[in-house]
């Protein structure tokens, strides 16, 4: 297994690389240019302690239903652990 690939993807730490992945999708899927460092913050759970996203969406984002289902995607997908860190870096490395 890739060295990278190993490693857990950590959201306060990797809030970097997870921004510029966010906005590499966005870019390619709707080619609209946002900066996502304030469509959502990273908390942690109360219940199961787990750090994960929260959606704190700016008016743009919620009266565009393309962006907000695709954000609302990719932020499911980190928080359900199914985008991994290799995955990402892969990605940004690709564009």
């Amino acid at each position: 297994m890739d060295r990278i690939e190993s490693k857990p993807l950590h959201l306060k730490s990797d809030k970097k690389i997870i921004d510029e992945y966010f906005n590499l999708v966005i870019k390619k899927e709707l080619n609209i240019d946002l900066n996502v460092n304030a469509e959502y913050m990273v908390v942690q759970n109360i219940v199961s302690k787990k750090l994960i996203l929260v959606k704190t969406f700016s008016d743009n984002t919620l009266e565009n239903p393309s962006l907000y289902l695709l954000l609302s995607s990719l932020i499911q997908q980190i928080n359900t652990d199914s985008l991994t860190k290799g995955k990402i870096i892969t990605a940004l490395e690709k564009k």
